[in-house]
């Protein structure tokens, strides 16, 4: 039997699965973010609402929730962006297939959507990005760090390329460290730095009279830097026309569904069932290092939604010819 999710989510849970065939499969629907409203006509807080049902970038500006902040560092980083719009555009282009899944994940979580931007600081939104220091994928976790938070590495499998089971864990220790510092500025901080280098650097602050918020610690230039990026990369999205970029309209439904496989399955054969390109599904399943070679772990394979009816239908018929071939022959009397 080959298991479903389709990643849209409505106060449901993530790991809820819908079985096929395709009768039993449940498709959840998108949910916007909601906004505080009045009843007036025209009212431009009702119009933001109404588009943000539409328009993935809308509803990623409704949950904007870090405080607002200028300085030099801010408008340095908007510079270097607004000098590279070539660069920000395949950025944003490598984020399509993955973006409406974090959105949806970070929502679900209750925490602030300017948190799905973070990988185009991280990796630029490449799940093939690799450090200096050995940090990997979209969130760039370093080795010991992936291994806490649950994602496994060998050399078929790496879990931080895994856009799925990676996102689950950077949220994960994103919301851990925002519960250990109540503060989202001092959180990415930590996620950048590491959670006791920032504890000694806030308990520094406080010492010499400081208030311990991120603004009053002394940093490392990349930390000093990391926040402002991401705060950078929000007025990019808020106002793309003052970096003279183009935001493509992103429609605010999923990309990708989840199918979990019954046997093992290399991803050249589920391209050919899917009927798809094999780089187009090694972009959606980043985490496999061997295309041709059988997945041997109960993962998920990721697949385009549209393409999901018509994999599961060659899927079911290669899992019923293989049942047939191992039927063991009766020999006649």
């Amino acid at each position: 039997m080959v298991v479903v999710r389709l990643l849209a989510l409505v106060g449901f849970s993530m790991f809820a699965f819908a079985a096929a065939p395709a009768e039993f499969v449940r498709v959840l629907g998108a949910r916007a973010a909601v906004a505080p409203v009045t009843d007036e006509p025209g009212d431009p807080q009702i119009e933001r609402f109404l588009a943000s049902k539409d328009d993935l970038w809308e509803r990623i500006r409704a949950g904007f929730a870090l405080p607002e902040r200028r300085g030099r560092a801010i408008e340095a980083a908007e510079a270097w962006y607004a000098a590279r719009p070539e660069l920000v555009q395949a950025m944003l282009a490598r984020a399509q297939p993955y973006l409406h899944y974090i959105v949806e994940e970070i929502e679900r979580r209750g925490m602030p959507t300017e948190l799905a931007l973070l990988p185009l600081v991280e990796s630029g939104f490449n799940p093939m990005a690799v450090s200096p220091a050995q940090a990997a994928g979209l969130w760039q976790f370093i080795p010991a760090t992936a291994s806490r938070y649950g994602l496994p590495q060998d050399k078929s499998y790496d879990a931080r390329r895994d856009v799925i089971a990676s996102t689950g864990a950077a949220l994960d220790y994103l919301q851990w460290l925002h519960a250990m510092y109540g503060d989202w500025e001092l959180a990415l901080a930590a996620y950048n730095w590491g959670e006791m280098a920032v504890g000694r650097a806030v308990a520094l602050s406080r010492a010499r009279g400081g208030d311990g918020s991120f603004a009053s610690l002394t940093l490392p230039e990349e930390t000093r830097n990391y926040v402002p990026r991401l705060q950078a990369v929000k007025s990019l999205v808020a106002e793309p026309q003052r970096f003279g970029i183009e935001l493509a309209k992103l429609s605010n439904v999923p990309y990708f569904a989840v199918v979990r496989l019954e046997k093992p399955l290399s991803l050249a054969a589920a391209a050919g069932f899917a009927s798809m390109p094999l780089d187009e599904l090694v972009v959606l399943n980043p985490g496999w290092s061997a295309p041709h070679s059988a997945a041997m772990r109960d993962v998920a394979l990721v697949l385009p939604v549209e393409r999901t009816a018509a994999f599961q239908a060659r899927y079911a018929s290669w899992l019923n010819a293989r049942t047939v071939s191992r039927k063991p022959v009766r020999s006649a009397r």
